[in-house]
Parts: C-alpha cells; structure tokens; sequence
C-alpha cells in the first residue's frame, strides 16, 4: 500500500524542492562519481504529458575540492521512467536542455594523455567505452532523445588561446534495435558547422559500426591543446570527411577507415604569444585517406595528397602503436611528385624525386626522433636527423642538415622558415642565383626557447652552426642594392651573427655604361639579436666610372648625393676605390640610409657637353667620404685649358644640414677661351684665372664666377673697355641655368673707373636671348645705358641712353662683323654683317667718334626688317653742321648733313676735308649705295700738292697761296658693299682747279685698300675735250678724263694707305694715258700693304 501511495503521489502530486533535491543530487553524484560535487538550485517531480518529468533549475557540476564549474545549466527537463522509480531506479527516457554551459576539458584530456606511456590502449578502449555507454545495457542505455539548445562548450580554455563553441545545437535519439545518431550543429553566421555521430544496432555477432561525419568543423578550439605543448597557436581551418569503425562484440576495434579533406590551413610555428604576431606555414588543402591494421595495430595513411602556396607533394605512410606501454610509437613518411614553388610566381619550381622520413616517439619521455629524412630529385638531395623533446613551453630541438651540391634556387626552396629565419630571410632576399657546393646546418634549440622567440629574435648564442660554400653566386647586402655576380666564396652563420666571404665578383653592365669589377668583399652581421640588427659590407671596387655613377643615382645605398646638374649619360672614366657601407636590416619601412665611406680615385675622367658643348677632359679625382666631412679634388682641362676641381662640405647659414661646396678654377688665356667659345680673340693678354662656385645641395642655387683681371690686358672684351695688364680688375657674375635658359645676373667688369653691369640671357643653344646693362661705363667719361631684347619674332631691339658713349668701339665692332660676315651665309641672322630684323632707339647728349669729333643730341630711331631699312628717322648734330636720318628708297637708309668733313673724321674715313654738305645712301644689309657732298675743300693733301706742281694746275695761283687747300665744288662715289669689302665702281671729284676718277676695293676684312685714278688739273676746261663726240675717248681717256692727267695710286692699310703718283702719265693723250695706269691686282685685297704713317686725320 505505502508503494502504491507514493506512486499515486509522484503521479497526481507535484513534489516540493525540499524532497527533490537531494534525491536528485544523490542520484546524478553517483552516477559521476567522487570526482565531482553537484548542486541544484531548484527542482520539482511532477507528472507531465509523456509521463512523470523532472524539472531542475540552476544546475551546477564542479570539481571535488572546489575545482572548477565543468557543467552549467540553466534549466532543464528530464522525462523518467516511472515504472523504475518503484524499484528505486532512475530510467532518463529523454533530456531537454536549453542554454547550458559545458567544460568538455578536452585539454586536461590531451594533457594527460600525452604523458601516458599506454596511450594506444585507452585510444582503443575509449572507443569500446563509447560504444557501451550509448548500448542498450550502458548508462544512456535508456535514453530516447537528448535536444540542447544555444549550449556553449568549453574545448580548451586553460590553453593559452581559450577557444569556444558558442550556440551549439545538439540532438540525441534513439532507433530501433538500439540505434543511435547523434548530431551537433552550429547555425550562426560566421561559424557553420556540424558533426554527426551513428551507432548501427548490434549484428548477429553483436559487432556494431560507429559512424562519424564531419563538415566544415573548425581546427582550432581541438588543435589548440595539442599546438600549445609545441609553443604555438592553434591551427585555424577547416576540416570535413567521414571516419567509421567496426566495434567487436567484446569492445575491441576490429577495422577502422575514413577521409579527412582540409582546406586552408594556417599552421603556427612556435613563438610567443599574443601580441606577437605568429609565424605561419600555410596549407590549401590537405587529403587524406586513413586505414587502421588491426593486425599490426597500424593507422595506414593511404595515397594522399597536401598542397599550398610552397608548393604540392603525394605521400603514404604509417603510424604503428606499440604493442605494449613504454614502447616507442612508429612512424614513416615517403613523399613523391614533390613541387617546391619559388619566391615569386614567376620562380620555376623545384621538382623532387622522392622524401623519405622514419621516425619514432616515446610517449614517456616525450621525444620525437628522426632517424631518417632524406630529399632527393634531378638538382637537389639532402638528409636531416635529429631530435625534438616535448618538454617545458616548446620542445627542444636538435638538428642536423647536410646538402649535395645544388642550385642556389634549390637551397631557398628547401630551407624551412622556421629554421634560422633571419638568415635565411636574408638569403631569399638577397641570393638571386648560384651554385651552391654544400650546406651544413646544426641547430641545439634549448626547450622553451622557441615559445618565447618573436619574428625577429635570434636563437640564443651557441644553438645553431651553418657552413654554406658557393660558386658564381648573384647576390646583394640588401633588397635596392646592385647585384653581385660571378661571386665565389662562404657563408658562416651562428646564432647571433653572420659573415659573407667573396674573393672575387662584378657589378654587370645593364647598358652601356660598363662594368665593374670587386674583390674582397666582406659582408657582416655581428648582432642577430637586436631588432635591427647591423651590417657593415667592405669590398674593393674598379671599373666603370658612369656604372658607378649610376648605381649610387639610383637610391641603392640612399639619398642620391650626386647633384642634380650632373648628367651621368655625359659621363666617362675609370675608378678604383675602397668602400665601406654600414646599414640596418629588417626593417619592414623605409630603413634609415646607409653610411657609406669610401676612398675613390678617378681617372681619365670626361663630362661632355658640360656647357655650350664643351667637355671637360683628362679629369683625375680624389675622393674621401669617410671621418668627416666628404671631399673631392682633382685636375683636368676644358678645351685645352687647364681646370682644378675641388668640394668641401660648410656649415649652412641657417643652422640647417652642411651644404657641399664645389670649386672650380679654370685657368685660361684668349686662345682658350676662344676655344671654349668666347670670342676674345686678339683682345686679351695674359691667362685669366676664373673661379667658379656651385652649392651641390641646392639645385636651383645660382653658379658665382669670379675673376682677378691684374695681370691681363684687355682690350675690346666689351667693346671700348680698355685695360692695361697691371692695372686692377675684376670680373663676377651669378649663372642660372634651366633647360630653357642660361642667365647671367649681377654681371660686373670694372676696372678703375671704368664698369660695366647688369644681367644677361641665353638661350638653350648659348644664344644671346637679352641682356640689360643698367651701368655702361666700358670707357673714361661715358654714363650710358644698354638694352638688348631678341623677341619671339625673331627681332633684335636694342636701346641706348645716357648723357654720354664713346662710340668709336661700337663702328670698330660694326666693321669688324660686316669684314667677318660672307654674304648670305654670314653667321647667325646678318647678311653681309647687317642684322636682319632689328628695331633700335638710341638717345645721347653726346655721342664721341674719331678725330675729335662728336655726335651731339643724338636722337635716332631705326626699324630694319629681312636687311632692309623699313624705317628711320634720326637728329643730331656733327661738327657745325645738323644731321639727319630717314628712310631711303628700296630698304636703304639715308643720311644727310651740313659738315662733310666732320662726318668724315667723325666716322674714321678721311681726315683733311673741310666743311661741305653731304647725303649718302646706303644699304645695312649690303648691295649699291652712293656718296654725294658739294662745296668742301681738301687741305694739307701732299699727293694734290705733288699733282698741281707735276700738272701746273695752280700756276696761274700766287705763290703764297699754292700750298692752301685745294677747293672742290662736288663729289660723287657709287659703290657696292658685301662681303666685308666696298667695291667702288665710281668716284668723281672736281673743282675750279683739279678734278679726279676712281674705282676700286676697300676691303675691311683683310684691311686693305687698293684704288686706282687719274688727277686732272684745270678740270672745267680740261675735262671740255672728254666730251666732244668720237674724239673724246681719245684725247680725254673716258666722260670724266681730260686732255691732261695724272695716274696715281692709293694701296696699303685702310688706316694709312700709301699714294703713288706716275708723272710720265701727265704727257700722254687720254687714250694713251690707259698704258700709264696702275694695275690692280685680280683678287680684291691681295697686294701687299706699304704703310704709311699718321692717323686718319693725317692723310
């Protein structure tokens, strides 16, 4: 009766908590165990829909001696098997859980089942226990269905990466003749995922298969117990297939396979933990087919397959378990089809025959041996061996490589990133090609050590050795560096520091800039331990001077300290040096410049075209970069003329970097600056040193030139500044140069009193563009100023302005450019000396010339277009007469005044003419031009003289006038200029007492004159019988002849000629007179000059 009352009651009457709880506690505490305590907030027995159902609330599972919370459910529902509680029996029919929190203690798990020697057995007998507790006889025996939602599992949280699986789903139930599956899920977003588990009801044999399937399961929260004990982060991927095993009716496993297929594996290597970020090995994808030999208690590793971005590898193996506790596991792994990829995609990859590895564990000692690892294929072979200890933070690690002769390529394929990283960083980096004799690598990692290292930390001092011998190696100290090919030589690397040896090498010509030759060369890293560790590279460098050149332009060892004015393309020679550089590696930025000193010396050094297309030649240089400030001296020459070089290093105004200061001092007399393209020709005496002076570090930075003019003579440089050697002077200008334009500013040449300054402009081909003369002071007493303009139109216009100007220089200049001119092929934009295009305005108080003459209020304004006059307009005042200036008929100009003479002695043409009106026309640009002037006179002539006594012309003169002036009333001269000559066709001059004829050359270029005539006295009756018809040809020798005259001849110097009269010519009939004449020679100009003495006014 009591049995069937409390069944009553169970079934109608809801149990309070107080009666509940310790009933249940009681019964879920025996089922853990002592391990374990339990609590429970509340709970309540009642009979639900389905049958009696317990409701518990706040139910907490913890360690014994308060160990931590491994279950935490909020709230859950359990149905029970009334029939049973009669019997004092607790049936769990099914379970429902909603948000529980469980401690699954998968790495306490792994933990201890590391240390165990007998790990294969309770592999093998937690399978059986797996199989038992879902029968139908084990504790879940009874269960029908199992469903939690929203739970969260704990898979490693002590692990130094606590990892979880949040909003897991889970449902258990149950099938027909003891069937189970199992699933778990995970339905959020960013982390799908589900894991299936079935049990088959037992078979006649009561054999049954557990079925396991998985997709898209992520590595980590499992990984991470296991990464930890090697000192790395869990492994992140995915991971999907299907595992079963055929469970025996005694428990024992009978036969087992599966396929795992893992994608994008990112595999820690061992380091420090976070913040640190973790050396990683990637994975695409991993296959596998998995196999277990009862037999020989063997998981079989069936053809698989492991690819990623280093490259793709078949592979078979085995894992063998031992037969009894304490004996070593045994593994064995042969690769085939192997692919190493390069660095770059663009890298061939390496292709091996075959890998080979045999290794054991011990489980008890935690020791992993490598007995065997070879590599081998058609250019590369290796064998590793050594030993990994599990012990501490991270296994200790004991290795041992050796290599076959290979290809460089091969060798960075091989080399692991995890082992010696930084060295072998360094040679990825930095080892382009080569053969590589032999490797030889030991590595003694103390446990502990690797946990702690970051990305850029070394091994500690005495834990690795690497001995590499190479041949015709490329390769470089740092990425942005020249390669160095054909190299021979070593590498030795410890822990801690690293040493390159090359006897002998080259820097390869990419051009045609040649190349480069280098020996002893030295690369060292002493400290491997600092974060940026150290480097220093020496070597001896001969070769090229523009490779060179060009390889410290390019940024390789830093700033370009070359200056920007520099053209390396101009750039020619040899150099031999001794270099050192010292920089800093691994720096992920931009890494701080490298110091470099260097001891150079050049040779046989040309720059061309270093200005207006003159080169500087025979150059040898000495540099230092090296304990203080830089320096370079050297010596060469500019078309002959010889040049000293030199650059210091001086403090900069401003407080700012040093500026380098570059020297030069050419040393050059007027044959070498005429060379070098100044035209000083004949007007310089004495070599004059210039010194010039540029500032490297400041490209815009004007060039200052400067002179000591005491010890030349100068004459004529700037037309009227004049010069004796002795006298002090000075000359100083400022260049600008750009690639539009060279300008000379602050331009100063002065010497006493005389001074000329301004600015001056050419243009991309040494042009002369303007130039502004504010200060035009070339002679004593002038106060002028000068402005060249050439236009865009191809028009030169030129001003002059001041109270005064000696302007004998500028007719000098004049002649001096007609004589040099050649007609039409004339140089620059003259025909026959005459500028084509010019405008000029010119406005002087006073305007000197020669023989003591002057210009006064000179006012003149001449437009010249294509050598013709389009327009002139002019005043002034020569002498006693005005003068005036106009436009003439067919581009000539016309030039009219009221004192011949004056103009004459004026313009340095003759010197003893007294008054007289004249008006000449004439072309700038060459061709006929006429000379008129009327009523002058011709004083202190001695050939006139010589003429009236051989002629009689003045006897009918009293005696005391006859050496007076000989008075004529006109005179005209036709002429024809070019070609640096005038060509006087004919010349007519006549008065009261004496007239003349004349035809023949002035020629300015080769200063000549060679004229030929004929003096006729009495001419207006003598000159009536050179008119008379038939006869007068005969008895007057021509229009202008007369019955009586004298032959004479003017040759010489155009500055003093000679006169030659022929007396016997005086008593010849005109016709016969043409016998007496004086023959001018057939090439104008080539007689030979008899000089006479006294100056223009003299003649």
């Amino acid at each position: 009766m009591a049995l069937a009352a409390a069944w009553l009651a169970i079934l109608y009457m809801p149990l309070p908590a107080s009666q509940v709880i310790p009933r249940v506690k009681a019964a879920i505490q025996e089922r853990l165990g002592a391990e374990y305590t339990v609590e429970i907030t509340d709970a309540q027995l009642h009979r639900g829909v389905d049958g009696v159902e317990l409701q518990l609330v706040d139910l907490l599972v913890s360690k014994a001696a308060g160990g931590p919370v491994v279950a935490s459910v909020p709230r859950a529902e359990l149905r029970l098997d009334g029939l049973g509680l009669l019997g004092g029996e607790v049936g769990v029919r099914s379970v429902h859980v909603t948000s529980p929190r469980l401690d699954m203690r998968f790495d306490d798990t792994v933990d201890a089942a590391s240390k165990n020697a007998d790990l294969p057995a309770r592999v093998l007998a937690a399978i059986g226990d797996l199989d038992r507790l879902l029968g139908p006889d084990g504790a879940a025996g009874a269960l029908e269905e199992v469903v939690v939602t929203d739970a969260t599992l704990l898979v490693a949280p002590r692990s130094r990466a606590p990892l979880a699986l949040d909003g897991v789903n889970l449902r258990l139930s149950r099938g027909t003749g003891g069937a189970i599956a199992l699933t778990a899920s995970s339905a959020r977003g960013d982390d799908r995922w589900t894991t299936a588990v079935t049990v088959t009801s037992a078979a006649a044999d009561k054999a049954r298969v557990i079925d396991v399937g998985l997709e898209n399961v992520n590595l980590a929260p499992y990984s991470a117990p296991l990464a930890e004990k090697a000192g790395a982060a869990p492994v992140a991927g995915r991971v999907s297939g299907h595992l079963n095993a055929e469970i025996g009716g005694d428990g024992k496993l009978l036969a087992g396979d599966g396929r795992l297929d893992a994608r994008m594996l990112q595999i820690s290597l061992p380091g420090p933990p976070a913040p640190a970020p973790p050396r990683q090995m990637t994975l695409d994808r991993v296959q596998m087919a998995l196999r277990w030999d009862p037999a020989g208690r063997t998981l079989r590793l069936e053809p698989s397959q492991i690819r990623g971005p280093g490259g793709q590898m078949s592979f078979v193996g085995s894992l063998g378990a031992p037969d009894k506790p304490g004996d070593p596991w045994l593994a064995q792994l042969q690769g085939s089809d192997i692919l190493l990829s390069g660095e770059s995609p663009s890298d061939a990859p390496l292709r091996l025959d075959r890998i080979e590895v045999e290794a054991q564990f011990e489980p008890t000692a935690g020791v992993l041996e490598i007995a065997k690892a070879q590599i081998l294929g058609p250019t590369a072979g290796a064998a590793v061996s050594g030993l990994i200890t599990f012990e501490g933070e991270s296994p200790a690690v004991r290795l041992g490589v050796v290599s076959s002769p290979m290809p460089a390529s091969a060798v960075k394929r091989l080399w692991p990133s995890f082992l010696a990283s930084s060295v072998r960083s360094w040679i990825v980096e930095n080892v382009s090609a080569g053969r590589v004799d032999s490797v030889s690598l030991t590595l003694d990692i103390p446990a502990g050590t690797l946990a702690q290292m970051g990305p850029h930390d070394p091994l500690p001092p005495g834990s690795m050795d690497l001995d590499i011998r190479f041949t015709d190696g490329v390769l470089r100290g740092r990425p942005g560096m020249p390669w160095i090919e054909g190299a021979n030589g070593k590498v030795t690397a410890s822990a801690r520091r690293v040493d390159v040896l090359i006897d002998q090498a080259y820097v390869a010509d990419p051009g045609q800039e040649g190349a480069l030759s280098v020996s002893n060369v030295r690369f060292v890293v002493p400290e491997l331990g600092l974060r940026y560790p150290p480097a220093t590279v020496n070597l001896k460098m001969e070769g090229s001077l523009r490779r060179t050149l060009s390889m410290v332009a390019s940024g390789a060892f830093g700033r370009n300290p070359l200056p920007s004015q520099l053209q390396i393309s101009n750039v020619s020679g040899r150099i031999s040096a001794d270099v050192a550089v010292n920089m800093e590696l691994d720096h992920e930025e931009a890494a701080p410049p490298p110091v470099i000193n260097v001891v150079a010396d050049m040779r046989d050094v040309k720059i061309a075209d270093l200005f207006a297309g003159r080169s500087f030649e025979k150059g040898a240089f000495q540099l230092k970069v090296a304990d203080g400030p830089p320096t370079l001296t050297g010596s060469g020459s500019v078309r002959g003329a010889p040049a000293t070089v030199s650059m210091l290093e001086e403090a900069s105004p401003a407080g700012g970097p040093a500026r380098r200061k570059l020297a030069v001092t050419l040393t050059a007399d007027g044959a070498d600056l005429t060379r070098l393209g100044f035209d000083v020709s004949g007007s310089l005496r004495g070599a004059v040193p210039l010194s010039a002076e540029l500032y490297l570090d400041e490209p815009s930075a004007p060039m200052t030139v400067t002179a000591d003019l005491a010890k030349v003579g100068i004459d004529g440089v700037v037309p009227g500044f004049v010069k004796p050697v002795g006298r002090p002077g000075r000359l100083s200008f400022k260049v600008e140069r750009s690639p539009e334009k060279t300008v000379v500013r602050d331009f100063v040449l002065e010497s006493g009193d005389r001074s000329v300054r301004g600015a001056i402009e050419f243009g991309p081909k040494g042009d002369l563009v303007s130039a502004t003369l504010p200060i035009y002071r070339p002679a004593a007493g002038d106060d002028a100023r000068v402005e060249i303009d050439k236009g865009r139109g191809g028009i030169t216009r030129v001003a002059v302005q001041g109270a005064a100007l000696d302007l004998k220089p500028l007719m000098d200049a004049y002649r001096k450019q007609t004589s040099e001119a050649v007609g039409p092929a004339g140089r620059g934009d003259a025909v026959g000396g005459a500028t084509k295009n010019l405008d000029v305005t010119a406005k002087l108080g006073t305007g000197l010339g020669y023989g003591g003459e002057a210009v006064a209020g000179l006012d003149l304004k001449l437009g010249v277009r294509d050598g013709k006059v389009v327009d002139a307009d002019g005043s002034g005042r020569i002498g006693a007469g005005a003068i005036k200036l106009s436009t003439g008929e067919g581009g000539r100009l016309n030039l009219a005044g009221g004192d011949a003479g004056a103009a004459l002695r004026f313009a340095d043409l003759y010197g003893r003419v007294d008054g007289g009106s004249f008006v000449l026309a004439a072309s700038l640009s060459g061709g006929p031009g006429v000379l008129r002037i009327h009523d002058f006179s011709v004083r202190n002539e001695n050939a006139l003289e010589r003429v009236r006594r051989t002629t009689g012309a003045d006897s009918a003169t009293p005696a005391p006038a006859r050496g007076g002036a000989t008075r004529f009333d006109r005179l005209k001269v036709d002429f024809v200029q070019g070609g640096g000559r005038i060509a006087v066709k004919e010349a007519v001059v006549y008065g009261p007492q004496l007239g003349a004829t004349l035809d023949g050359d002035v020629n300015y270029a080769a200063d000549t004159v060679d004229l030929v005539g004929t003096f006729v006295p009495v001419y207006a009756l003598n000159n009536l019988f050179s008119r008379v018809p038939l006869f007068g040809a005969l008895l007057g020798g021509g229009e202008h002849g007369g019955l009586l005259g004298v032959t004479f001849r003017v040759r010489g110097r155009t500055a003093a000629p000679t006169i030659t009269i022929n007396p016997m010519s005086a008593v010849a009939p005109g016709f016969m007179r043409k016998l007496f004449e004086f023959r001018q020679d057939g090439r104008p100009g080539s007689a030979p000059a008899t000089a006479g003495p006294g100056s223009a006014t003299q003649r």
